[in-house]
């Protein structure tokens, strides 16, 4: 979970800080765009929209294509609701990146310097969400945690289901995420660079040991993570993770603030092709 004592110090660079590889150079297919919309650096545009329609599986362009090894680096948080207030914020830990697994793909958000590797398959330009997810929660807990990651993209490609290993991990002893909502843009930079940026709202239910013996917790957070990737050369990438941390229909707040985010996180991700 984030660092609170060092809240004051990050969490207004958050979305303003921009990053010189990235933000200053992306333009958009649209001015409605995703990429339009995260170069705003503005949270309320980051709202939890839910579609009807299931989205289909999310395809990569080529340069994304093939095997990499990822850095992720934790860049600081964001408390943007001005409704809510701080304190009843950080003091609700049922809201996404509270509490170690409560986001699958940054499994502990505040933690530094994560290593884990990356896959695209090179013909379908599909993700490769079985050993992703594996690799990439064992690289932010720092131990072999994922039993199983069950997962088919031609029969549902909105369910996901995670095992971990059996009394290794406190918050979780089962994930499973469900996506309401993808989006997905690929256009040139201002300096010809290929930018690749997309999109993916999350449910997801963890389901761990209980404080009671013999009942299970299980516990829903909602969130979006925002991922643009830039094109160095074939062989390396820069990226930008942002996560947007909503409230759950359950939370006794959630009428209070029920599209807005209430917490948003960001990493800056390097990435280096396996040959």
């Amino acid at each position: 979970m984030p660092r609170r004592g060092a809240i004051d110090g990050i969490a207004v660079g958050v979305l303003t800080v921009s990053f010189p590889c990235l933000a200053d150079t992306i333009g958009s297919n649209s001015p409605n765009g995703l990429g339009s919309r995260l170069l705003q650096r503005d949270p309320s545009v980051l709202k939890n929209n839910v579609f009807n329609v299931p989205p289909k599986a999310q395809v990569y362009p080529d340069f994304c294509r093939g095997d990499w090894n990822v850095k992720s680096s934790f860049k600081g948080f964001l408390f943007p609701s001005k409704i809510i207030s701080r304190d009843a914020v950080t003091s609700d830990f049922g809201i996404a990146g509270f509490q170690k697994c409560s986001i699958a793909a940054t499994a502990d958000v505040g933690k530094e310097n994560v290593e884990y590797k990356w896959s695209v398959d090179a013909k379908s330009g599909l993700e490769e969400r079985k050993s992703n997810f594996k690799s990439a929660i064992d690289g932010y807990l720092g131990y072999s945690a994922v039993k199983e990651v069950i997962y088919d993209a031609s029969a549902n490609p909105n369910r996901i289901s995670i095992d971990f290993i059996d009394y290794k991990t406190v918050n979780a002893e089962r994930i499973e995420l469900f996506c309401n909502a993808r989006e997905s843009e690929t256009y040139r930079a201002s300096d010809d660079s290929l930018v690749f940026v997309c999109s993916e709202s999350v449910r997801q239910v963890s389901f761990g040991t209980g404080n009671v013996a013999g009942i299970p917790r299980q516990v829903s957070t909602n969130y979006c993570n925002y991922w643009t990737w830039r094109q160095l050369s074939d062989g390396k990438m820069v990226g930008n993770l942002l996560t947007t941390a909503y409230l759950d229909p359950q939370d006794p707040l959630y009428f209070k603030e029920t599209t807005q985010p209430v917490a948003v996180y960001r990493h800056l991700l390097e990435a280096k092709r396996i040959e």
